[in-house]
């Protein structure tokens, strides 16, 4: 019976395959069916000029919030390796009392999965328009990727209407290199980030200005940062999803083709009934009933 599930997981998995996707890819894979149903909701410039202010207000709203945890950071880190620092905001300032620390240390640990909420709500927002711009003519998507994502625009436009001018072989290796080293500095200073976060929470703990309060800060602190990086994962990497594909094949089939239907039909569930079947008949697998 243990070798029939196996059995039976396998050819799930080969009748309904797992695919691996970015938030964003599935974001086009729907757009690709959308059909609109009047002028007003067309997946045109005028959609993606309709979506840009509000992209615009929550890229601010983030970056507020990601400069205020870098300054709350900042004074953290300062306290931590002694150099002793002020810090403050328009109307408040805040220098290193008893529970300031775990205050502020528990305020970043909050705020920043907030943040990561709202930057994917401008992560939704920029794939639509993407998808969008994907749907100009091709010599004028650089420029308007650059007109709306400028944040983005790593590489130089490259020429589609100059079909006699070519990147040489210098141009791709420095391109290459840039984006390797880019991607090991992020590596390395997230890294780095992580790394003092938790010594800082590590150190609130040892500390234990606050007592209890100090113990629990220090360790919500930590879960909060770890429920934000998981968020963060589930929000941009690649994740599983199941294909059904066939399913709709067989709808499809049966509606259209039902002489058809019986032979991919079979194709595709023949072969687990005829290993059901044979298990029933060796004693295997007793029916309801029996």
């Amino acid at each position: 019976m243990a070798a029939y599930r196996l059995r039976e997981r396998r050819r799930f998995n080969k009748n309904v395959p797992l695919i691996w996707r970015t938030p964003r890819e599935i974001t086009h894979l729907d757009l690709e069916y959308y059909e609109p149903e009047d002028e007003n909701f067309t997946l045109d410039k005028k959609f993606v000029d309709d979506l840009q202010p509000a992209r615009d207000a929550v890229r601010t709203s983030s970056n507020r919030i990601a400069l205020i945890n870098i300054a709350v950071f900042a004074f953290l880190l300062s306290d931590y390796l002694s150099i002793g620092m002020n810090f403050s905001i328009p109307g408040v300032s805040i220098v290193d009392k008893k529970g300031v620390r775990e205050f502020l240390l528990f305020f970043i640990s909050v705020s920043g999965p907030y943040g990561l909420m709202i930057q994917n709500n401008m992560y939704t927002l920029e794939s639509a328009m993407k998808f969008a711009i994907s749907k100009f003519p091709k010599e004028l998507q650089g420029i308007y990727i650059a007109k709306y994502f400028y944040l983005e625009n790593f590489t130089p436009l490259f020429p589609t209407q100059l079909p006699h001018i070519n990147a040489t072989g210098l141009h791709t290796r420095i391109a290459m290199l840039i984006s390797v080293l880019l991607l090991i500095l992020i590596i390395v200073y997230s890294t780095i980030y992580i790394s003092l976060y938790v010594a800082i929470a590590i150190d609130v703990w040892k500390e234990g200005r606050l007592g209890t309060w100090s113990y629990f800060i220090a360790s919500a602190s930590i879960a909060n940062a770890t429920v934000g990086v998981g968020y963060l994962i589930f929000t941009r990497l690649k994740m599983p999803y199941r294909d059904y594909s066939v399913l709709h094949e067989l709808q499809g089939l049966r509606e259209v083709a039902p002489s058809q239907y019986e032979r991919r039909n079979w194709e595709v569930y023949g072969e687990g009934v005829e290993d059901y079947q044979d298990l029933v008949a060796r004693g295997y697998i007793k029916r309801k009933g029996e």
